[in-house]
């Protein structure tokens, strides 16, 4: 992972020398563009160059979100743990992270409302790997989420959930009263799930073989 960290940093590099490059080549050209032409340029170079530190940043945190949760040898890797790694801000749920990975949309609109996310109760997570084998599929990860001072009727939000790929059937339940209720997918991505939600509590993300709709 040190070498794919590595590897990332030395592209950003790249692209920022680049920047400097361009701007060096420009002065000495010949026909030099129009100021207008080299601004839109290193606009360019500039975008690319964030794209490259957002992905550098999205790696980190998930390298240090397994290590946090232990990297001894030895088999069994696919098993959860029964008491996840949590801060207020991800869920390590054996080796995948969860996070808020991009802006919640509140009632429609767009806001700057930050979700916190936590480990749920032992009991929950037992439920929700019971659940899992239920609708044949398998615990990818299981979260509880929170936003103090902030209600809503309806929240579209994007899940950061390492490991999930595009084709993935990923389906989202919420733990309501007694029973687990199925949340509407917006989208799957590489590494996001977007769920709509209208309440906060417990969520089990399930990797399953054909999405359906179940309640438990």
């Amino acid at each position: 992972m040190k070498k794919i960290i590595a590897l990332a940093l030395a592209s950003v590099l790249f692209v920022t020398s680049s920047i400097c490059v361009f701007a060096a080549d420009e002065v000495s050209s010949v026909q030099s563009p129009t100021p207008k032409e080299i601004m839109e340029k290193l606009e360019e170079l500039e975008k690319e160059n964030a794209e490259l530190r957002k992905s550098i940043s999205d790696l980190t945190k998930a390298v240090q979100a397994r290590n946090k949760g232990g990297g001894g040898g030895g088999g069994g890797g696919s098993s959860k743990p029964s008491a996840p790694s949590s801060d207020g801000n991800y869920v390590n749920f054996g080796g995948t992270m969860t996070y808020q990975g991009g802006k919640i949309e509140i009632n429609g609109g767009k806001s700057n409302v930050t979700f916190t996310i936590k480990a749920p109760a032992g009991g929950t997570i037992t439920s929700a790997n019971s659940l899992a084998g239920k609708v044949g599929g398998n615990l990818v990860s299981c979260i509880e989420t929170s936003s103090p001072g902030v209600a809503f009727s309806t929240a579209k939000v994007n899940f950061f959930v390492s490991g999930v790929q595009p084709g993935d059937n990923i389906a989202v339940y919420q733990a309501q009263g007694n029973n687990w209720v199925q949340l509407p997918v917006v989208e799957i991505r590489k590494d996001h799930v977007v769920v709509n939600m209208t309440r906060h509590g417990s969520i089990a993300f399930i990797r399953v073989p054909v999405l359906a709709t179940i309640t438990q």
